[in-house]
């Protein structure tokens, strides 16, 4: 099995961020997939609590999802985080090493990266979002009377007669 270079998969997101700006949600995908991943077998209880709230901080920290930085990309203490995910330093050092040896967390210059956090974020949006952006690229068909056309206000209205009374 070869593995993957998270550092250069992290720089490119770095990048990509400084590019677009922060993308931030309120929210974070759990499902029933944790009950079956490593992080299950491999973790006990309260570092399983712990990892868990890394996945929260993945998407709250910083501007990279996935990514625990400061907003300048620069890591954060490992006691500011332990203390944010009211754990003892101990156990949140002890969650860390568990994730590094299982290849579920990377950590490097600019911070703490959960490797598989985009897999498990991924949400139907992100899904559809090209097929949106193909149909507001496509020409809209404005010769047919029969079709529904966008109006001044933004309704949408039927195209063809108007009925002047």
């Amino acid at each position: 099995m070869t593995k993957m270079n998270w550092e250069k998969v992290i720089e490119e997101k770095i990048s990509a961020a400084k590019k677009r700006g922060c993308r931030q949600r309120d929210w974070v995908k759990l499902d029933d997939s944790l009950l079956t991943s490593s992080i299950n077998y491999r973790l006990e209880l309260d570092e399983i609590g712990v990892f868990v709230k890394l996945i929260l901080m993945a998407n709250k920290f910083g501007p990279v999802p996935g990514l625990i930085s400061d907003n300048d990309f620069r890591p954060m203490p490992h006691e500011y985080l332990a203390h944010q995910a009211c754990c003892p330093i101990e156990v949140f050092e002890e969650t860390l090493k568990k994730g590094i040896e299982d290849d579920s967390i990377f950590e490097n210059s600019h911070g703490i990266f959960l490797t598989h956090f985009d897999d498990y974020q991924f949400t139907e949006y992100d899904r559809q979002k090209p097929y949106r952006q193909a149909a507001k690229n496509r020409p809209q068909d404005n010769t047919d009377p029969d079709k529904y056309v966008k109006g001044k206000y933004g309704h949408m209205v039927k195209r063809g007669k108007t009925d002047d009374k």
